[in-house]
C-alpha cells in the first residue's frame, strides 16, 4: 500500500489517455519544500470519458459539483463558491470565458489531453492570485520530456462521441518541446428517459428556447485543440518556458439558454522565466507573463421561433506576475507583484440584435497587486501565512448611447490568511486555518443592460477551517469543517416579471467534508468520501427592500446537496477496475428567485483498465450503469442575462453510456 500524504489527499482521472492528478489542498501548513510546492499526490487511478474539466472534477470530489448547462462547457461549484467566487487557472495564468451567460468558463478552455494535474485549493487560503474568494483551482499542463516520444489515443463512446488525440515530444538536456492536437465531436446525449437535449428544451419556460424541427437532431458540438510547449534550460541555474494552447469549439448546443454558441475561439499565450540559487536572499526568482484571448458569438440560428440573430463577445486578459523565493532563518519567505487587466466587450456588433440597446459595454478591469507569504517548521507545528493588497479599478466606455450609466469604479483590498497544522503523532494531525479574501464585481454584474449594479461593493469572505487527519493501519480518515461569513456578497434576485438585478447581502455558507480510504490488500481498496455545505441569506429584508416581488426565502441559491462517493478499487499495476456510486440527496433551493426542488440520486459508474503490451493500452466503461434519471444543477435566475429573468431550464445528467479507449505511446 502507497503511504497516504499528510499535506494532501489525491485522486487521479485518466481521460483519455494517460492519468490526470487530481490534488486537494486544504487548509494546511507544511515545512519548507525545496521547489516551494506545498503538495504531494497518492494515485489512485480511475477513467472517465469525460473531456469536460468541470464533469471530472464533481465525480472526483464530493465537495465539486458541476452546472450543467450543455454537452461540455460546464462551470464548477466548490464548497457552495462558484463562477467569480473562485479562481479557474492554467499554469497559474488567468483565462476568462466571454459569455455573459458562462456558456465558456475558464474550466472549458483546456484539453484534458494535455492535463498533467489539477490542484484544487478550498477556503480563502491563497494570496498569489487576484479575486480567490472560496478556492482556487490550477490546470498544470504537461511537461515535454528528453528522448523522442509519441502518443496517439481514439475513444469511441454512446451518443457518436469520437475523440483522437495524439502529442509528440522529445529534446535533449538543454531544449525539450511538445506538440498536440485532439478533435472531438458528439452527439446530443440523452438522459435516462431517453430524450436529447434538444426534447429537454421543449419544456423551457419560454418558447424561443425550443429548437426548430431542422436542427433538432445536430450534434452536441465539434471541438479542436491544439497546444505546444518549449522548455529551454539556458544554464545550470536559468529556465525558459514558453507555451502556447487554442481552443476552436463551434456550434454547441446550449438548451439551457436561449442561444447557443456558433463559435468560441481561445487563444493563451504564456512565458515564465525562472531564475535559481541567485544568492543568500534568492532560492528562486520567477518572471512569467501571459495573454489569453476568447471570441465567443452566440446566435439562436437554430431555434424555431426567433428571427436569426447573433451577438458577438470578446473577453481579453494579459498579466505579468514577478515572485521571489528565500530560505531565511529556517522560514521560506515569498514576495510577490502581480498585474493584470482583464477586457470584457460586448460592442463588437451584432447580426440582426433583437435588442435596441448594447447590453455589455467595453470595459477594463485593471489589478495591481503585492503579496507576501512566510512558511515555517516549529517542532511538532507547522505554521504559514500570507498577506496580499490589491488595487483594482474598472472603466467602462462611457460613451456608449442606451446605456442607463457605465460610471467607473475603484476598489482596495486586503487578503490575510494564518494556517497552522499540529502533528500530535507520526500518524496523526490536526489543522486550524483563518482568512479574509475579496472580489471586486464583474463587468456583467455592474454594467449589463436593465439587470446591472453600478453601486455593487466587493464581497468579503471571512472564513475559518479546522480538520483532523489521521492514518491507523490501512485505514486512512480526514476530516475537515469550515464556516464563511460573507459580506456583501453579489447576489442576483427576480424584481419583477423577466427583470433581474445584482444586490450586495450578508450571508454565511457553513459544511465539511469527510474522507475514508481503506486499502483491504495490495490490490484492493475502499474508497469514500462525503461532503455537505448550507447557504443562508443573514437578513432576508435586505433583498425585500429591493426587490417588488416579496423576497422571503433564506436559502442561498446554487449551494449543492449532500453528496458521497464510494468505491472499490482493484489495481496490480497492470489491470485496473472500479465500481463506484455517487449518490446526493434533494436540493435546497431559492424558490423567490427562479429555483426549482431537484430530487436525490444515486448512480452506479464502472470501469476497466489494462496494458496490452507493446506500448498499447484500453481503458472502458460504463456511466449510469441502471439508466438513472437525474439532475446535478438548479434553476437560479443568476444564471442567464439573455431573456433576463426566464425561468432557467434544469437539464438531466447523461443516461446510461459507454466508452472505450484505444491508446499507444512509442
Amino acid at each position: 500500500m502507497k503511504k497516504f500524504s499528510l499535506l494532501s489527499l489525491a485522486a487521479v482521472a485518466a481521460l483519455a489517455t494517460e492519468p490526470v492528478t487530481i490534488q486537494k489542498i486544504t487548509v494546511e501548513a507544511s515545512a519548507p519544500k525545496a521547489d516551494g510546492k506545498n503538495i504531494v499526490a497518492d494515485e489512485m487511478v480511475k477513467f472517465s470519458r469525460q473531456s469536460d474539466l468541470g464533469e471530472m472534477l464533481s465525480g472526483s470530489l464530493p465537495e465539486i459539483t458541476h452546472v450543467r448547462t450543455s454537452a461540455i462547457g460546464n462551470d464548477i461549484v466548490l464548497r457552495g463558491f462558484k463562477k467569480d467566487n473562485i479562481n479557474v487557472t492554467i499554469d497559474d495564468a488567468k483565462i476568462c470565458g466571454a459569455c455573459p451567460n458562462r456558456m465558456d468558463p475558464p474550466a472549458m478552455h483546456v484539453s484534458s489531453s494535455q492535463i498533467a494535474e489539477v490542484e484544487v485549493q478550498e477556503g480563502p487560503f491563497d494570496v498569489t492570485q487576484f479575486g480567490s474568494l472560496g478556492g482556487a483551482i490550477n490546470v498544470v499542463t504537461k511537461d515535454p520530456s528528453k528522448g523522442l516520444h509519441t502518443e496517439v489515443s481514439a475513444t469511441l463512446g454512446s451518443y457518436d462521441y469520437r475523440k483522437i488525440s495524439t502529442t509528440v515530444e522529445g529534446g535533449n538536456d538543454v531544449v525539450q518541446a511538445l506538440i498536440g492536437y485532439s478533435r472531438e465531436t458528439s452527439g446530443q446525449y440523452k438522459d435516462g428517459d431517453g430524450k436529447t437535449l434538444t426534447q429537454q428544451a421543449d419544456n423551457a419556460s419560454m418558447a424561443v428556447q425550443r429548437y426548430s424541427t431542422a436542427h433538432k437532431n445536430d450534434d452536441a458540438y465539434e471541438r479542436e485543440n491544439f497546444w505546444a510547449k518549449i522548455v529551454g534550460n539556458i544554464s545550470d541555474n536559468q529556465k525558459l518556458t514558453l507555451s502556447y494552447f487554442g481552443d476552436r469549439a463551434d456550434n454547441v448546443l446550449y438548451p439551457r439558454y436561449g442561444m447557443d454558441a456558433l463559435k468560441d475561439d481561445t487563444d493563451m499565450f504564456k512565458a515564465k522565466y525562472q531564475l535559481f540559487a541567485l544568492g543568500e536572499y534568492s532560492d528562486e526568482l520567477s518572471i512569467e507573463a501571459y495573454h489569453s484571448k476568447v471570441e465567443h458569438d452566440m446566435g439562436n440560428d437554430f431555434r424555431a421561433f426567433m428571427a436569426s440573430s447573433v451577438s458577438l463577445v470578446d473577453a481579453t486578459i494579459k498579466g505579468v506576475r514577478a515572485e521571489n523565493t528565500a530560505s531565511i532563518a529556517e522560514t521560506e519567505i515569498t514576495f510577490g507583484l502581480d498585474l493584470s487587466k482583464r477586457n470584457w466587450n460586448g460592442t463588437k456588433g451584432t447580426r440582426a440584435n433583437p435588442y435596441t440597446i448594447i447590453q455589455l459595454p467595453d470595459a477594463d478591469t485593471e489589478n495591481i497587486g503585492v503579496y507576501a507569504k512566510a512558511l515555517k517548521t516549529l517542532g511538532s507545528l507547522d505554521l504559514s501565512g500570507g498577506l496580499r493588497y490589491d488595487d483594482t479599478t474598472i472603466d467602462a466606455d462611457q460613451s456608449l448611447t442606451g446605456m442607463s450609466t457605465t460610471k467607473d469604479r475603484d476598489y482596495t483590498n486586503v487578503s490575510a490568511n494564518v494556517l497552522g497544522r499540529y502533528h500530535y503523532s507520526a500518524n496523526g494531525n490536526f489543522f486550524v486555518g483563518a482568512g479574509q479574501s475579496s472580489r471586486v464585481p464583474d463587468a456583467r454584474e455592474l454594467y449589463f443592460a436593465g439587470a446591472g449594479n453600478t453601486n455593487l461593493n466587493e464581497t468579503i469572505n471571512r472564513e475559518i477551517d479546522m480538520g483532523i487527519e489521521h492514518t491507523l493501519g490501512n485505514l486512512h480518515l480526514k476530516g475537515t469543517l469550515f464556516y464563511s461569513d460573507l459580506k456583501d456578497y453579489i447576489y442576483a434576485y427576480k424584481v419583477v416579471g423577466s427583470t433581474t438585478s445584482f444586490a450586495n447581502i450578508d450571508a454565511r455558507i457553513v459544511g465539511g467534508d469527510i474522507t475514508a480510504d481503506y486499502a483491504l490488500n495490495k490490490e484492493w481498496t475502499i474508497e469514500s468520501g462525503v461532503a455537505y455545505q448550507k447557504g443562508t441569506k443573514k437578513d432576508v429584508a435586505q433583498l425585500d427592500s429591493l426587490a417588488t416581488l416579496a423576497q422571503t426565502d433564506k436559502d442561498l441559491a446554487d449551494i449543492p446537496p449532500l453528496k458521497g462517493r464510494v468505491a472499490l478499487v482493484f489495481d496490480d499495476s497492470k489491470n485496473y477496475a472500479e465500481a463506484e456510486l455517487i449518490a446526493a440527496r434533494h436540493q435546497t433551493y431559492d424558490v423567490n428567485n427562479g429555483e426549482q426542488a431537484i430530487g436525490g440520486y444515486g448512480i452506479l459508474n464502472l470501469k476497466y483498465g489494462t496494458e496490452l503490451g507493446n506500448g498499447f493500452s484500453l481503458t472502458a466503461g460504463i456511466n449510469n450503469f441502471f439508466d438513472r434519471t437525474y439532475a446535478v444543477s438548479n434553476s437560479y435566475i443568476g444564471l442567464t442575462t439573455i431573456m433576463e429573468g426566464a425561468q432557467p431550464l434544469v437539464l438531466n445528467e447523461p443516461g446510461r453510456n459507454f466508452y472505450t479507449t484505444l491508446s499507444y505511446k512509442f
